[in-house]
């Protein structure tokens, strides 16, 4: 039997990566603050309950070997946390301890949840520069882990994303929240759009992880979305089109002064490596998540239509 650790098991990309497994047959050992997001699962999963200042316990809490370990665990990645050297610093301190607990349970393979944002540039005194906090948290974290993982004889690698959404996220982040206003009919105020963007679908995200965790050379890092992305401004007038198409977009009403630098990433390195590429079709993809948060998701609280 194979075996698993997922940190961040409670969270969305977490969450759906641990139900992927289960389906595969592995034995996941699902590490989340709080183990309620977990009882939807079915398979061989055992629950571990664990904040960052118990990582130091994994290992004793799991109580046996593992093949994976895979690191999505992260506090403040939007709002006032993703701003504070603090909080970031305790994220990265905590992922250095995930992978000594990872090394302990003689894990063959460490993934690392990277993000787009360590390419993220930013204003700053008349130029642009890679100075958003979480970014610069993710780069440190990536570093130092690599460096362990070559110390212990590990495999490892790192995944990136820009935005993934779809059926399952009940957070509020950017996407859910204008798919909720155009289902309501309400107009969307919005930055201008011209920098590149990606959405990148739930089940495209998954697939992509596994890709790499089977495939992926090690050390190397994999950016999972569109080889191709396209400007804000074209990937939200598409997703209204296919919600509701008398929802008025008012690109503009915001600054548009931040842009992920992908001349910086390599973009075709995943389908390069693994054959792999996303191919969820875009307004299916659209569709099926508003249609979930207008039935199925327990928060919601939407009308088509606007009034």
């Amino acid at each position: 039997m194979r075996r698993a650790v997922v940190t961040g098991a409670g969270g969305f990309i977490g969450h759906a990566l641990t139900k992927r497994l289960l389906a595969e047959n592995w034995t996941v050992y699902a590490v989340t603050r709080d183990k309620d997001p977990l009882s939807d699962l079915d398979g061989d999963v055992y629950p571990v309950v664990c904040s960052f200042a118990g990582y130091d316990h994994l290992a004793e809490l799991i109580g046996e070997d593992v093949d994976w370990f895979l690191h999505f665990a992260w506090s403040g990645v939007s709002g006032e946390k993703s701003r504070s050297v603090t909080a970031q610093t305790e994220n990265v301190m905590a992922s250095v301890e995930a992978m000594k607990q990872a090394k302990r349970l003689n894990a063959e393979k460490f993934l690392f949840a990277g993000s787009s944002y360590q390419y993220r540039m930013e204003p700053a005194g008349g130029a642009y520069l890679p100075k958003n906090l979480y970014g610069a948290a993710k780069a440190a974290a990536e570093r130092l882990l690599w460096a362990a993982a070559l110390a212990n004889g590990m495999a490892f690698n790192t995944v990136l994303f820009t935005n993934v959404f779809g059926v399952g996220d009940r957070s509020n982040r950017s996407t859910n929240a204008m798919l909720k206003k155009m289902l309501a009919g309400e107009p969307l105020e919005l930055i201008s759009g011209e920098h590149l963007h990606d959405w990148t679908y739930i089940d495209d995200a998954v697939g992509g992880v596994m890709a790499v965790l089977e495939k992926g050379g090690s050390g190397k890092e994999y950016y999972i979305g569109s080889r191709s992305p396209k400007p804000f401004r074209e990937i939200v007038t598409r997703a209204r089109d296919t919600v509701d198409p008398e929802t008025e977009l008012r690109f503009g009403a915001f600054e548009d002064d931040a842009y992920i630098d992908y001349a910086e990433i390599d973009l075709d390195a995943l389908y390069r490596d693994t054959g792999y590429e996303c191919r969820s079709d875009f307004e299916e993809s659209i569709r099926k998540t508003a249609d979930w948060l207008t039935h199925d998701d327990p928060d919601a609280d939407l009308h088509r239509g606007g009034g």
